[in-house]
């Protein structure tokens, strides 16, 4: 284990692999809570020892637990570059696709302790076709997702379902289809971090203006922040949500 820099790891195995741990989410869970540091360690290290083991075994993709993650269009770029500033000599490759001008969907595949991002090559040497790839995720996230609940009332809810993917129910249909007949016009969701998923109507300006205020309050104070922006949902899409006073943030 050697210290590189603050809050980066190096771990090199017995048998010459390494690894590099960025504790960037980890300070900033714990900085939330700091009575849960020794819980907040406990998963990173679990975490790590669960990376460094498939590094060991080069195990192949298990098709059953690969999951889409929504991040923002920036994210790619934001991590190569956080990447070479710590000196990689290799850029990480990823498998992704564009969900909206805003938004895109990162394949990940997920274990009880740990997501890992993987590349094409992991995908190829798996037998996943890039045409399948986003309805096996779906269905995948459907099944291991904890119960999806609805909490809040008039006009204004939060969608809930473990913590981990809120924002990942975006690309599950059904959910916007059930969720219409409760907001005034078009649904108008809100994904200030990975497990705050808001939603309104488009036609609720309380709604909106309570909406606006969670994000700002939500994207300042918590961890794995995703984006100040709304998206509305119509013909079967999320689009971003034209307002005008979230255009310059």
């Amino acid at each position: 284990m050697e210290i590189v820099r603050d809050l980066e790891l190096k771990v090199t195995t017995a048998g010459g692999q390494e690894s590099t741990s960025f504790l960037d989410n980890a300070y900033d869970t714990y900085k939330l809570d700091p009575k849960s540091k020794n819980e907040v360690i406990k998963q990173f290290v679990a975490a790590g020892l669960e990376t460094i083991d498939s590094l060991q075994k080069s195990e192949e993709l298990d098709r059953t637990r690969i999951v889409p993650v929504i991040k923002d269009r920036p994210w790619i770029e934001e991590t190569r570059k956080a990447v070479t500033s710590r000196g990689a000599k290799e850029m990480p490759e990823n498998v992704y696709e564009d969900l909206n001008s805003d938004l895109i969907i990162l394949y990940a595949e997920d274990s009880p302790k740990n997501i890992r991002y993987f590349g094409p090559k992991d995908l190829e040497k798996a037998h996943i076709g890039r045409k399948e790839l986003r309805n096996l995720a779906c269905e995948n996230l459907k099944r291991l997702l904890p119960k999806i609940e609805r909490r809040g009332a008039n006009g204004l809810y939060m969608i809930t379902a473990g913590g981990d993917y809120e924002a990942s129910i975006l690309l599950l249909d059904s959910v916007w289809t059930d969720l219409q007949k409760e907001v005034n016009g078009d649904i108008v969701v809100a994904i200030p971090t990975r497990d705050l998923l808001i939603v309104t109507g488009s036609e609720d300006p309380q709604g909106i203006e309570k909406m606006k205020q969670i994000v700002q309050k939500s994207s300042a104070e918590g961890s794995y922040r995703l984006t100040t922006k709304l998206f509305v949902y119509r013909n079967g899409k999320f689009e971003r949500f034209k307002d005008s006073s979230l255009e310059n943030r």
